[in-house]
């Protein structure tokens, strides 16, 4: 038997020959086939490194899907002894974030895959079936393929389907941004009209125009939100929001506009109906008409960047009344076109009267000491409060440059009634503000020495001082009748002042269930809640610390927590940051100038 290929042996010498004899033209051959051999050897090497590398990945899959199979398992345990009653209400609050902005499925498609008992709770529910969100630019931005916008309709048809039954037609709470939302997706959910119940639009879209009679009806639709995009004119936004003139009358009772003078028109009839009514980017004198049109079931009113008048400072001194307002929620904007704080109740709350209401918040958003804003004049409020005599309940002030003496005097008009107090401090002529930057921008070098101290610290407002902080402690004789019934106190301290930390503590001591207990106070409710939040101001030139008040250093805090609710947060426990309000002048009122003066930018 012949141990080579018939090649190889013809290459190979006679058996009689000496084994040294070989023809040169032999050799070659042979380096040849030796060359294609050492080529397959290295072919094979390689494919058993890529057959190692695919072992390698193999187990790590294998080790994953044991994972999650040891994860089931443990789920499977867990969840058997749970009752379908919580299951039921577990989804239901999970799926209210039906959303395809992050992720490829909805909570509920998800659900719906796990298990039998799974899919047939969360196919029964209509809660899980009644939230869709297709919304945020970055998830859009990725679907520039035909292929991924197919899959978002394929998605929307699946979600929708699973919604009807041949039983049941689920109401929809949509939030859809018009402005990137395939037209697909949008011709799917345009069918589904009839049961669309809360929407939120921002932007227009092009498939509304394309909508018959048929399809413009909207039975269920009580509460609509429409907003105003910036890569598309506002015209688009009037003609889009016409499509919706023939709700029902009756059946719209929330509705929340930007720029509510250009299509307030076509809601003729719907107004006396509203229960809430939110408006953006308004004008007060919009907002007096607005809220002169509405009827008397109106109990929410949010209110967005106030603008400015816009009629040369003439002003009607027509009032507005609005008997079942219960919460009143104002946010002034940060630009010069904005209302004032210092004007809200000249050019607003002067004007409004409401004698149910329970909440009013009033927010500057933290930009408003740009343009020199202050408190509103106390005798205006004080009418306001007076002409309403509303029995409030709770009261939110956050970056509006009150002082503790307007402050005391607000809170007299309400000392029986008030049961939460919200203040976040301003930070107008702090070391923190932008008031105070502002206030040395505007003072030249030559006038700096001429200034005296006292008049620069008269630009200091400062709130939740030691003074108010010990009118809140029922223990002082002088304020033993002050917010008898607060249950509620929440403090935000931000720019810089030095806080007395001990007046609060003797606050929350004295307020505390067993103190007033022992201590025979009649009349005084103990608080439920209380928290503070102390911030160092950016201007620090030493990192941020965010941590608790150590409780060790306070016994009694300590032992309070077992009672109500004591939530305190100090980034500057030891007051190595706080100054007094010379210091706040000297530092950074006249630091400013210099730094102006030799052309520096501040932060």
């Amino acid at each position: 038997m012949a141990l080579f290929s018939p090649e190889l042996n013809e290459l190979l010498p006679e058996p009689n020959a000496h084994w040294t004899v070989r023809r040169p033209a032999d050799t070659q051959k042979l380096d040849g086939m030796l060359q294609t051999v050492k080529g397959y050897k290295d072919s094979i090497l390689a494919e058993l490194s890529a057959l190692e590398e695919k072992k390698a990945i193999y187990q790590r899959c294998l080790l994953t899907v044991q994972d999650r199979e040891r994860r089931i398992r443990f789920h499977q345990s867990t969840f058997s002894t749970v009752p379908e009653e919580v299951l039921t209400l577990i989804f239901e609050e999970i799926c209210l974030e039906n959303s395809f902005k992050e992720r490829k499925r909805t909570y509920a498609i998800v659900l719906c895959g796990v298990c039998r008992v799974w899919r047939r709770i969360v196919l029964s529910r209509g809660k899980c079936w009644s939230t869709f969100h297709v919304c945020g630019t970055t998830f859009y931005k990725k679907m520039r393929e035909q292929k991924q916008r197919d899959n978002l309709r394929n998605l929307t048809k699946m979600f929708l389907g699973y919604a009807v039954t041949s039983t049941r037609k689920l109401p929809l709470s949509l939030h859809i941004e018009c402005t990137t939302i395939p037209s697909s997706t949008m011709s799917l959910l345009l069918k589904e009209v009839s049961r669309w119940e809360v929407v939120k639009l921002v932007g227009t879209h092009d498939d509304f125009n394309s909508l018959d009679s048929r399809m413009t009806i909207f039975p269920i639709l009580r509460s609509l939100t429409i907003c105003n995009s910036a890569d598309r004119p506002l015209e688009d936004l009037v003609q889009q929001f016409d499509n919706f003139t023939s709700i029902p009358i009756g059946v719209l009772r929330s509705l929340c506009l930007w720029q509510r003078l250009l299509i307030r028109d076509p809601l003729t009839g719907h107004w006396d109906h509203l229960t809430r009514l939110e408006l953006h980017d308004t004008s007060s004198e919009n907002i007096i008409d607005t809220l002169r049109g509405c009827g008397p079931v109106l109990q929410t009113v949010a209110l967005t960047n106030i603008a400015a008048s816009q009629r040369g400072g003439i002003i009607s001194s027509s009032t507005v009344t609005l008997a079942a307002l219960r919460e009143l929620i104002i946010s002034l904007g940060s630009t010069r076109d904005d209302l004032r704080s210092r004007d809200l109740a000249q050019c607003l709350l002067n004007r409004l009267t409401l004698p149910g209401l329970i909440s009013l918040k009033v927010s500057a958003n933290g930009q408003e000491t740009l343009y020199d804003n202050h408190w509103v004049a106390p005798d205006v409020v004080e009418n306001f409060f007076c002409r309403s005599n509303f029995p409030l309940q709770e009261l939110s002030l956050s970056e509006l440059g009150i002082s503790d003496t307007q402050l005391k005097s607000l809170l007299d008009h309400i000392n029986r009634t008030l049961k939460v107090l919200s203040i976040t401090e301003t930070t107008s002529g702090t070391p923190g503000s932008r008031h105070t930057r502002s206030l040395g921008a505007s003072l030249s070098m030559s006038s700096v020495a001429s200034t005296s101290s006292s008049s620069l610290e008269s630009e200091v407002v400062e709130t939740l001082s030691t003074v108010f902080l010990q009118e809140l402690n029922p223990d002082r004789p002088s304020s033993s009748d002050f917010l008898p019934v607060l249950t509620e106190l929440n403090l935000t301290r931000n720019s810089g002042l030095k806080f007395d930390r001990r007046a609060f503590l003797d606050v929350v001591c004295s307020r505390s269930p067993d103190i007033l207990r022992l201590g025979g106070k009649g009349g005084v409710v103990p608080l439920k809640k209380i928290s503070l939040r102390i911030s160092i101001p950016r201007r620090s030139s030493e990192a941020r610390r965010e941590h608790a008040m150590d409780p060790c250093d306070f016994p009694v805090y300590r032992a309070l927590k077992r009672d109500f609710r004591v939530c305190i947060n100090d980034d500057d426990p030891e007051g190595k940051h706080e100054m007094k309000s010379r210091d706040v002048i000297d530092e950074s009122v006249l630091n400013d100038v210099v730094d102006m003066s030799s052309g520096g930018y501040l932060d």
